[in-house]
C-alpha cells in the first residue's frame, strides 16, 4: 500500500492511499496516478510490490528521481522516499504489511489536481502581465504605468541599466494592449553596423546597393499594425536619427533606393541604458528626437534598489533553468548560498543573476544543492566585490575594470566575438555594445 502526498511548487495538491501491487504513474488518464503536465511522460514510471519490497521502473523521457538521484532503469524504494517527476514531487510512505497502514483516504486511480484554490505562500512567484517578476514598490510603479498606457499610441522610452529587463517591459506593454495580436519586433541598434541600420529599419529596393538582388521590407513595415522596440536607441548614427525623426512625425517612410512613400501604422517603443538628456547636452543625440520618443517614460530600477524582489527572482530563475535543462525540479539553495546572493549588489542586474545561477547549477551537479562555493561572482564584465550604488556603471573605476576584462577575453579568443560572449556568459550583442561603448576597434580574427 502506498501513502502519497503530491507537491507542486509550494502546494500540496493531493494526498491519497493507493492499495495495489502495481501502480502506474504518468500523464495519461489510464494511469493510477495521473500527473497532468507536458513534462511528464504518458507512462512515466511503474511501482511494483515484489516479495514484500517496492521496486520503481523508470519509463520516462525526462527522468525519474528518487531522493534526488536519477533512476537508471529500476531501483528498490525505501519505505519513505521522495520521487521527483518534474514539476511534481511525490512524498511516499510504503506499507508492506497493510495491517499497519493508515485509514485509507482513497483507493485506485486519482488525478493530481488541487481540489480547491490554494492561498499563495510568501515564496510563490507572481508574474505580472505573464512576464515580469517583482512585488517591490518600485516595480509596482512600473506596472501602474504599463496598465495606464497599454492601449495608447504614444511612443514610450524605457530607461534602465543593462540587464534590468527593458525588453520584457516592452513585451508586457505589447501583450497587455490592443495590439497584442499584431507583430512585436525588437531591434538591438547597437548590434547593427551603421552602414546597415537604414536598410534594416526602412528596407530597400532592388539595385539600391551592390548585392540588392530584390526589394526587401524594413522592420517598420514588418511591424505594421503592431509594435517595434528600438533597443539601445542611443547608438543610432546621426543620419539614422534624422530619418527616424521624420518617420515619427508622419509615420511614412521611403525604402533605400526607392521613391515611393509608404504609410505604416506602428507603435514605437525605445530603450536605452544611457542618460539621453546628457547625450543631448553633449550633442550625441538629437534633442527633437529625444522629445519625440519620451512621450511616456518608464524608469526601470536596478536590482540593488529592489533587493526585496531577489527571493522571487531567484525562485523564478531556478524554475526556468530547471525546465530548460529538463530537471525534475528547481535546484535547492543552501542557506549560506541564499544569503550570499541576497547580499550582493548585482551590478549586472537580472542578467548577471541568471548567469551566476546557471553556472552554479552546473557546478553543483543536480540534484545536489547549490552551495556558496558554487557561486562565481567574478565571471563576466563585472567586478567581484559587491559595490555601493555610487560605484556602479558610469563610474570610471567600474568602466575601466570592465574594459580591461573585455580586452583580455577578446585577445584570449583571437577576437572571436561568439567565443568571447560564451566565456563571459553574455549575449553577442552585449559584446558588440561594450566594444562600441569603450571605443575598442575590432581586430581581425587570428583564430576560430
Amino acid at each position: 500500500m502506498l501513502e502519497v502526498q503530491i507537491v507542486l511548487g509550494d502546494r500540496l495538491v493531493h494526498k491519497a492511499v493507493v492499495s495495489k501491487n502495481r501502480i502506474t504513474v504518468g500523464r495519461s488518464d489510464e494511469n493510477d496516478v495521473v500527473l497532468p503536465d507536458k513534462f511528464v511522460s504518458r507512462l512515466h514510471c511503474v511501482i511494483e510490490k515484489q516479495d514484500g519490497k517496492f521496486i520503481l521502473s523508470d519509463q520516462s523521457a525526462n527522468g525519474t528521481y528518487v531522493d534526488k538521484t536519477r533512476v537508471e532503469k529500476t531501483i528498490p524504494l525505501p519505505l519513505k522516499c521522495s520521487i521527483g517527476i518534474y514539476p511534481y514531487v511525490l512524498n511516499c510512505t510504503f506499507h508492506p504489511d497493510e495491517s499497519t497502514a493508515p485509514i485509507e483516504t482513497a483507493r485506485g486511480r486519482f488525478v493530481a489536481l488541487p481540489s480547491r484554490p490554494e492561498a499563495p505562500s510568501a515564496a510563490t512567484v507572481q508574474y505580472y502581465f505573464g512576464l515580469l517578476v517583482g512585488d517591490s514598490p518600485a516595480m509596482q510603479a512600473v506596472y501602474t504605468v504599463i496598465r495606464k498606457m497599454a492601449d495608447s499610441t504614444a511612443t514610450v522610452l524605457i530607461q534602465g541599466e543593462n540587464g534590468t529587463g527593458k525588453e520584457l517591459v516592452a513585451k508586457a506593454i505589447h501583450q497587455s494592449g490592443n495590439r497584442r495580436e499584431r507583430p512585436f519586433i525588437a531591434i538591438n541598434c547597437a548590434a547593427i553596423p551603421d552602414a546597415l541600420i537604414e536598410s534594416e529599419l526602412f528596407g530597400y529596393e532592388k539595385g539600391a546597393f551592390t548585392g540588392a538582388a530584390g526589394s526587401k521590407k524594413g522592420r517598420f513595415e514588418e511591424a505594421d499594425g503592431g509594435m517595434i522596440l528600438l533597443d539601445e536607441i542611443a547608438e543610432l548614427s546621426p543620419p539614422a536619427q534624422a530619418k527616424l525623426l521624420r518617420f515619427l512625425q508622419d509615420r511614412t517612410l521611403t525604402r533605400l533606393g526607392g521613391a515611393k512613400s509608404l504609410t505604416v501604422d506602428v507603435r514605437v517603443l525605445a530603450a536605452t541604458n544611457q542618460d539621453l538628456e546628457a547625450a543631448v547636452r553633449e550633442n550625441r543625440f538629437r534633442s527633437d528626437l529625444y522629445f519625440r520618443i519620451r512621450v511616456v517614460q518608464i524608469a526601470l530600477p536596478p536590482l540593488r534598489e529592489r533587493k526585496e524582489d531577489l527571493p522571487l527572482l531567484i525562485r523564478h530563475l531556478l524554475q526556468k533553468l530547471a525546465a530548460e535543462e529538463r530537471l525534475p525540479g528547481p535546484p535547492i539553495l543552501t542557506e549560506p548560498a541564499r544569503t550570499r546572493l541576497t547580499a550582493y549588489d548585482w551590478p549586472g542586474n537580472i542578467r548577471q543573476l541568471e548567469n551566476v545561477l546557471y553556472s552554479a547549477m552546473v557546478a553543483s551537479q543536480p540534484p545536489h544543492p547549490i552551495e556558496e562555493s558554487h557561486l562565481d561572482l567574478q565571471t563576466g564584465l563585472y567586478p567581484a566585490a559587491a559595490s555601493t550604488p555610487a560605484a556602479q556603471p558610469g563610474g570610471t573605476g567600474f568602466d575601466e575594470t570592465a574594459k580591461q576584462t573585455l580586452l583580455s577575453v577578446m585577445e584570449r579568443f583571437g577576437w572571436n566575438t561568439a567565443r568571447a560572449a560564451e566565456a563571459l556568459k553574455v549575449s553577442r550583442g552585449t559584446i558588440y555594445y561594450k566594444l562600441k561603448k569603450f571605443k575598442i576597434k575590432i581586430k581581425t580574427r587570428t583564430r576560430p
